[in-house]
């Protein structure tokens, strides 16, 4: 059971108590079997794991690194080895002892990784064997990748997205065919799949997501920068929308941010570019004309344009989910390709009217904010919708052409708007039953 249902269920113990549902003694087992299925304690026991594993993996290559010059190479081959035996050694004991615990699969698989890592880099030093950082990371990864389902372990799955995303870079810089990263990407689906479905909200899962979706941000720029240059304003305005989406539409039971790293990401991404948007650089080189007459019967434009169609067709679709199942507080967010679509149009036909657009659709999601925080009784979202509003006025203000004078009365007003939603706030949870 997760911690988000096992809290509900703990809270739900003394009224099921107080209806005559179950006993005491029922109660008092339950709470105590819930109470401690998952103690802090293992958790920590897994991070210093990870730690561990780390900066022993580390700690080895400085180590090697020390008077290495002056070793022959047979004793260099040995010494690159060394590691890797002892990890492999490592992973065999823990397999075959039956320890399914999460600190030593994960220590044991970032230790084996590093090894990894560290025995291609010395071998190709000492038989100088020709090769570049790309070529390193791919061969490093790829062998990285077993020790992922052998141990069943996440600490490496980072590892193995990291060192992708660098070959991707390093690919692409070279005009190589970085694209290749996303089925590479893909290998890793077996891993986080199980792995999120059994347990949505637990720590493993969210690890997973956030690194998956940060490493999805980051490679659609790497990937993607040929065949979009000039239209990544809507492919991310796309992308921010879909990742909000998609988190409120499948992970909307999460009581915290950590365990929300798809609305966390897809909702800060989608503010951040809506602010950006505000000014008129961001228009500059994205113009309907792009979209009609540069690129005309290349088939890189056809393939760039059938990838913004799916995308745009996916958030479409997320957004229809999201009204049939009433989540409506999503659309607004979720809306912002729209905007950015139409803005476009704008700007090739009325030129400053984009940004216009861009300056009411920020001012919408801080008042959206505001409004759905007084509904709910939430000061969280009441602060975020003031915060919103707040960076707006003071990115508009932000002028030397307005004074001093102007723009402190503005400050002390939005300051004791704060101060006074927060308090009508606390006196009106105060006066509810």
């Amino acid at each position: 059971m997760s911690q988000h249902h096992r809290r509900w269920f703990l809270k739900e113990v003394p009224s099921l108590l107080a209806d005559g549902v179950i006993d005491a003694d029922t109660a008092r087992r339950l709470e105590a079997r819930y109470t401690t299925a998952e103690p802090g304690r293992n958790r920590a026991l897994t991070v210093f794991s990870i730690l561990g594993g780390t900066l022993v993996g580390l700690g080895i290559i400085l180590l090697l690194a020390h008077n290495w010059a002056e070793l022959s190479r047979a004793t260099r081959t040995a010494l690159a080895f060394a590691p890797l035996i002892c990890a492999q050694a490592l992973a065999v004991w823990l397999i075959r002892s039956g320890r399914d615990s999460a600190a030593w699969r994960e220590g044991v698989g970032l230790f084996w990784t590093f090894a990894i890592g560290a025995a291609i880099a010395l071998v190709a030093q000492t038989y100088h064997i020709p090769g570049d950082a790309g070529r390193f990371a791919m061969t490093w990864m790829l062998l990285t990748l077993p020790v992922i389902y052998l141990l069943n372990a996440s600490g490496p799955a980072l590892v193995y997205l990291a060192g992708m995303l660098f070959w991707a870079a390093d690919t692409q810089d070279n005009g190589g065919a970085a694209w290749v990263f996303w089925p590479l990407a893909a290998l890793l689906l077996p891993h986080t799949y199980p792995a999120v479905r059994q347990n949505p909200y637990g720590s493993r899962a969210a690890v997973l997501l956030w690194g998956g979706t940060v490493a999805l941000c980051i490679a659609t720029a790497i990937t993607l920068e040929d065949l979009v240059r000039d239209r990544w304003v809507f492919v991310y305005a796309v992308l921010f929308a879909a990742l909000y989406l998609a988190g409120e539409n499948w992970l909307a039971d999460a009581t915290s941010n950590w365990q929300r790293p798809l609305r966390t990401i897809g909702g800060g991404g989608c503010v951040v570019l809506t602010f950006q948007l505000t000014y008129d650089w961001m228009w500059d080189d994205f113009t309907w004309l792009f979209w009609t007459n540069h690129l005309q019967n290349n088939y890189a434009a056809i393939l760039s344009n059938l990838i913004l169609a799916l995308m745009a067709v996916a958030v479409i679709a997320l957004l229809v989910r999201s009204a049939r199942h009433g989540k409506t507080h999503a659309l607004f967010i979720g809306a912002l390709p729209i905007m950015v679509g139409l803005g476009n149009f704008i700007a090739h036909k009325f030129g400053g009217g984009a940004i216009c657009l861009a300056n009411l659709y920020a001012f919408g999601l801080g008042l959206d904010l505001l409004i759905r925080g007084f509904r709910t009784r939430r000061n969280g979202t009441v602060n975020l919708g003031l915060l919103l509003l707040f960076t707006l006025i003071l990115l508009r203000f932000w002028d030397e052409r307005f004074g001093f004078v102007l723009r402190g009365v503005i400050f002390v007003v939005l300051g004791l708007a704060f101060l006074s939603v927060n308090l009508f706030l606390a006196r009106h949870k105060k006066a509810t039953p």
